[in-house]
This record gives structure tokens, sequence and C-alpha cells, in this order.
């Protein structure tokens, strides 16, 4: 049996309440033992409390798996008013339906103590504890479907996902410690400060989902073991842009392949309880994340972006073309829609046109050159994103980066075009051959003969060369990527070093 690395000391009232749905959710929902609970809540929690501990805590929430008279005496008087007033009724005790048939069943088998207690209980002789009062709080009774339903108090099992008001309670929590700690810091007019890194570890995940897509897996399996590698580093800084850029990782290895975006999700839940600790509030939410649909995950880590970039901008601002760069990288993953995004650029277009600019001619020509990437981010949006021709859109860019259009734009030209190969129906083959050649010979100039996004880019056109036939070109593009790969690998290793 695995033993916890350390202990954190007995659990206090606010360890309580912050573990209280992952307790609820292994008690009841997934209906583990007491003593299941209190091993899994000890070695992957630190969370430490005796049985006597528990059986109080759980009297206190009124966290039963069996029905009791309380409980049911609200449920039948729910029911009964609804009843009288020609309503049907579905009923929920601590989020899990309760249907007739179970309540059936506690009435023909209750004790003649428990009996009493329930009569009594319906004809007001009798009171409920401060415990029981609390307890039928959870007691909900409604029209059943087809009528909309309320959104419930959590996402039932095997969901594990908490609702998204409460998501976004830790990520504000999050936020606001980062601040109000100093662990991030703001320029004099209060615009969050990113860490200078020589790249970002997001750009090897784009590179590792089209080596998947072209066949490539062990390359593509080592890619991402070095991407989680430089995380540890993200993580451990603890940099701004750390919960943004693991959720747009989740959303690059979501369309890579089954089970990636789960092992990255696996990955984050784990390190972030040794490198931040159980009670953190980035650990909090990357364990809400386990045990979640796809669907679900692109919808909630769609809300926890925005919510995360609404609360930093409540007392501070971020870089506009930051924020570009992550709303286009949204809508790559269906984290957001295109319409808001648009909305959102305009808006950003609109605050920098509207402010005054600086006396210094370096920062006026940096303002806007800005304002001229934001307005490219949002002509892509409206006129190429989504088109059959978008790949072609993508490779222009990228030529014209090289004859002098801000560089910035490059290495997102060259992962977009890859990205919308596939989706390009107006691209035929042979022009996408044309494309990536052209590309290619772009890319080991601006970026490097050995550069991650250089090599993703041979892969892909090993595949369209085979594609058409053209297996003696295929093969020697592929004898070129093997032989560049390892020197990939070697500059990675070196860059984190």
């Amino acid at each position: 049996m695995a033993t916890p690395q350390r202990y954190n000391g007995p659990a206090k009232d606010g360890d309580w309440n912050n573990y209280r749905d992952v307790i609820t959710t292994l008690y009841l929902e997934q209906n583990k033992s007491l003593k299941e609970v209190m091993r899994i809540m000890r070695e992957e929690y630190y969370f430490f409390a005796t049985e006597k501990m528990y059986k109080i805590r759980f009297n206190r929430w009124g966290l039963h798996k069996k029905l009791r008279a309380h409980q049911v005496a609200e449920l039948l008087l729910q029911r009964g008013r609804r009843a009288a007033e020609g309503k049907p009724s579905v009923s929920y005790v601590h989020g899990r339906k309760v249907d007739a048939d179970r309540l059936n069943a506690y009435l023909r088998r209750v004790s003649p103590t428990s009996k009493k207690e329930l009569v009594e209980l319906l004809s007001g002789k009798l009171d409920s504890i401060d415990a029981q009062k609390r307890s039928i709080e959870e007691i909900v009774c409604r029209t059943p479907s087809p009528e909309p339903e309320p959104i419930p108090r959590r996402v039932e099992a095997p969901d594990n996902l908490r609702l998204p008001e409460e998501c976004m309670q830790i990520v504000r929590s999050y936020v606001g410690g980062a601040l109000d700690g100093s662990l991030w810091h703001l320029t004099p007019d209060k615009e969050l400060i990113f860490p200078r890194r020589p790249r970002t570890w997001l750009d090897p995940v784009s590179s590792a989902r089209q080596l998947f897509i072209n066949g490539f897996t062990e390359q593509g399996f080592r890619m991402i073991r070095i991407t989680f590698d430089d995380y540890k580093e993200v993580m451990s800084r603890q940099d701004p842009s750390l919960l943004v850029e693991t959720c747009l990782a989740l959303g690059a290895l979501l369309q890579s392949g089954p089970g990636l975006a789960e092992s990255l999700i696996d990955y984050a839940c784990a390190l972030s309880r040794i490198v931040l600790g159980p009670r953190h509030p980035l650990h909090l939410l990357f364990i809400r994340f386990k045990g979640a649909s796809r669907a679900e995950i692109t919808r909630f880590v769609g809300l926890i972006i925005q919510g995360f970039l609404q609360t930093v901008q409540t007392d501070s601002r971020l870089k506009p073309t930051w924020l570009a760069t992550v709303y286009r990288a949204m809508i790559n993953s269906n984290f957001i829609e295109l319409h808001t995004a648009q909305k959102y650029m305009q808006e950003l277009i609109a605050d920098l046109e509207g402010s005054p600019y600086p006396p210094v001619d370096v920062e006026r020509d940096a303002i806007k050159k800005d304002i001229n990437l934001l307005r490219h981010h949002l002509s892509w949006l409206t006129n190429v994103h989504n088109k059959p021709t978008e790949a072609a859109a993508s490779a222009r860019t990228l030529v014209e980066t090289s004859k002098g259009i801000d560089p910035r734009l490059a290495r997102f030209s060259c992962y977009n075009m890859l990205r919308t190969l596939p989706t390009s129906s107006e691209v035929s083959d042979e022009e996408a051959i044309d494309l990536m050649m052209q590309s290619l010979s772009i890319c080991e100039t601006e970026f490097g003969r050995n550069d991650n996004a250089t090599v993703t880019l041979l892969a892909t056109l090993q595949t369209f060369l085979r594609r058409v036939g053209r297996i003696e070109d295929a093969e020697r593009v592929r004898a070129d990527f093997e032989e560049r790969w390892d020197e990939v690998m070697d500059d990675m290793t070196r860059l984190k070093t």
C-alpha cells in the first residue's frame, strides 16, 4: 500500500470545506466505503482524519448513504405539496436522484422507531436538529424533464467535475492570491508582466499533434515527454501564463489522439500536488478535470480561460497581442465562439486606438505594430477562419512574414497551415505540397533547420507526398526528417539547460 509523502497535520475546518465535494463524490457517487475514502484522501490528497472525525463531519453535512427519517419526511412533504398543485416531481438528496421505488422501499422496511420518528416529523410534533435542518437544504423536488432542468449542485458520477461557478471561485482565489502575494508583478501602468522564455512549452505540443496525425507516433510521444519536462519548470515558477497554457495544451491534445489530453490532466494533477501542495487552487482546479468527458473538458476549460482573463483584468490589464493569440487558439480548440472572439478583438483594437500615444517614437511604433497585428487577427477571424482555403491563407501569411511582415505571425501561421490542411477542401494535394515546400524554405530561414516547427513540416510533407503516389520523394523526405530528428531533440534539451 502506498504511503503519503508528508504529514500535513490533522484536517482543520478549512480543509474539510475545501475537500467536501471530493469526499462526497467518493463516498456517495462512487459508493466507496468509509475506509476506502480515508485511504484515498490520505494517500492522494495528504488529508488526515480519523474515522470518528469523518463520522462527525458526515452527520454535520447530513451525508448518509441510506435515507434518514427526516429526509424522507421532507421528501414526502415536498412531493405532497407539489401533487396537490398537480405537479409531477423528481427528487434529489445531495444531488442523487431518489425515485418513488426507493421511497416506497424505505417505507416498507422502516423500523418501528424510525417509523414513529417519521410520523412525528410529518405531523409537526418533532422538530429536526440543526444538522438535519442543514441536510434538508440539500433536498430538492422539481418537475422532471422535458422541462428545462436547473443546474445541479455537482455533475453526477462519473464526471467528477464541479459546477462552473465553483471553478470560477477557485480561479478568482488563485489570481487574487498571486497578485496580493506579489508572486506576479505589474508594470507601472498595471500591465501583467510575463517572464521572458526562449520559447513557450506550447510549441512542442503543436508539433506533437502534427506528428501523431502523420503517423510519427514514437517521435510524437518523445516530443510530449520533453513538453511535460518543460511544464515542470513553468509550474515551479508559477508563471502567470501557467493556467491558460495548460488549458490551451489540453485543447491541442484533445485533437491529437485518444488519451493524450487525459495524460496531461493526470500529470498536472500529480505534479501540482507535489510542487504546489494539495490545497493549492490550481491543484483543486485540475482534479476537477479528472474523469470528465472530452465534451465537458472543452466546455469547462473554455469557461476557465475566460474567467481567468476577466479576473486578471479587473484591477490590472493584459497585453492585447497576447490576448489576441489566446483568443485565436481558443477558437481552434472550440473553447470560444467565433462571434465572441471577434467582439473581444474589436474591443482590444478600440482600446489601443483610443489610448493617448506615448511621446517616444519607439513606443508609438510599437503600439502601431500591435494595432496592425490585431487588425490582421480580426480580419482572419472575419474573412478566413474555417473557410476551405484557410491553409492556403496561412501559407501566404507565412510568405509575407518573410518579406518584413510582423514576425510574431510566422510560427502561428505555420502551425495554423498544418492544422487546417486536412480540412481545406479547395486546396488540392499538389497545391498543399507546393505550399509546404515554400513554407519549409521560409521556416528554415526564420526558425532554423532543426526547429521543431520546421521538422513538423517535413513530417506533414511526407504524408502528402505518399498520398499522391510520390513514394520516392516521400522516402527522401522521411530520411531527411529522421536525420534531423536527433538534432531537434538535442537542441530542445539544450534549451532546457
